[in-house]
């Protein structure tokens, strides 16, 4: 049956590669101090799945097809969630929790629909026994938000973006997840996740780390390492076979000095984190101006895009901010500060 539920397997493999990241966000942030893990994981799962369900239901097709295509999307899930045999107590235990969050969804109505994620994620809170209910469900809030638009875009429409294998991606980020070091992608895989390009020939993948402890890493998996060279005051490991380069401390030589762009988390897209827009439309833009000559008018034309998308959907003023403390050469200096902020 699920095979024949279109957009059925596309939601499941968003909540599949989605939900387990952002419960290690809150675990990572110590929002779950104190609760007891299993429990807790168990609690997220189910408003996880109740968010996805929710963005489906407000954006997606009619009420008929809905309905077949949240059963699907369960059927599918839940194969992965638990055995079969436990299965029985996993869909009662959603039902409880699918009425209670529906509830108060009901209550707040057309009108304070902007509050739901906040009530559920109080209610949430509750049920995992956090030592800071209150902070739990502030940082939960946001994450279920998310999960609601990132579950309506999943079915939306069919993606033609072209892109390498994401096995090779995910076969290096484990490392860096195992070690707990926090990445991102930039470059044309961030500008995808924007709409702005329909392929990505390669993954750039921005840390916060050293190069040196980084080659240890990854020793024994074959690479280039790449020094400073050009206008580059950063380093590169060059994974051919897996289509990805990591970048530690990302950063440029340029007349006044040297300008670091540092790594933020400002979204996930396919599961995957997204860097910051702000930071890449900067990159981009000394890239333009500074780059080998041969490369500067491709580099300042993604400059450009990203800047007129930042002047459309507006800024983060705190990475504003940052880059403006930055040695930017005048004209991106410029063309940042007068970006709407958020």
């Amino acid at each position: 049956m699920n095979g024949s539920i279109p957009g059925a397997r596309s939601l499941a493999d968003f909540f599949t590669s989605v939900s387990p990241r952002l419960f290690a966000e809150l675990e990572q942030c110590g929002a779950l101090a104190g609760a007891e893990r299993a429990a807790a994981e168990r609690e997220w799962q189910a408003v996880a799945l109740h968010a996805c369900v929710r963005g489906v239901v407000a954006d997606g097709p009619p009420a008929e097809d809905a309905a077949d295509l949240v059963d699907a999307f369960h059927d599918e899930v839940l194969a992965g969630l638990a055995p079969e045999h436990e299965q029985t107590a996993w869909r009662a235990r959603l039902a409880e929790r699918y009425a209670e969050y529906d509830g108060l969804a009901r209550t707040l109505g057309q009108k304070g629909a902007a509050l739901v994620p906040a009530a559920i994620a109080r209610a949430c809170a509750r049920h995992v026994g956090a030592e800071d209910a209150r902070g739990l469900a502030e940082a939960m809030a946001p994450l279920l938000e998310a999960l609601a638009d990132g579950a309506a875009a999943s079915i939306a429409k069919p993606d033609t973006t072209r892109l390498p294998p994401l096995e090779g991606l995910r076969r290096v980020t484990a490392r860096l997840d195992a070690a707990g070091i926090a990445w991102a992608v930039g470059a044309s895989g961030l500008l995808a996740s924007l709409g702005l390009v329909d392929q990505v020939n390669d993954w750039d993948v921005q840390v916060e780390t050293g190069p040196d402890s980084l080659r240890g890493m990854y020793a024994d998996l074959p690479h280039v390492f790449h020094g400073h060279g050009g206008c580059h005051a950063d380093w590169k490991l060059a994974f051919e076979a897996e289509c990805t380069e990591l970048i530690p401390r990302f950063a440029f030589f340029v007349p006044g000095g040297v300008v670091r762009v540092r790594m933020h988390v400002c979204g996930t897209w396919r599961g995957l984190p997204m860097a910051s827009p702000e930071g890449w439309a900067c990159a981009y833009g000394i890239m333009g101006l500074l780059d080998e000559p041969a490369l500067r008018a491709r580099r300042m034309e993604r400059s450009e895009r990203l800047f007129a998308w930042l002047s459309e959907h507006g800024a983060d003023a705190a990475r504003v901010e940052e880059l403006l403390r930055e040695p930017l050469p005048d004209s991106l200096a410029k063309r940042l500060a007068t970006l709407p902020r958020k």
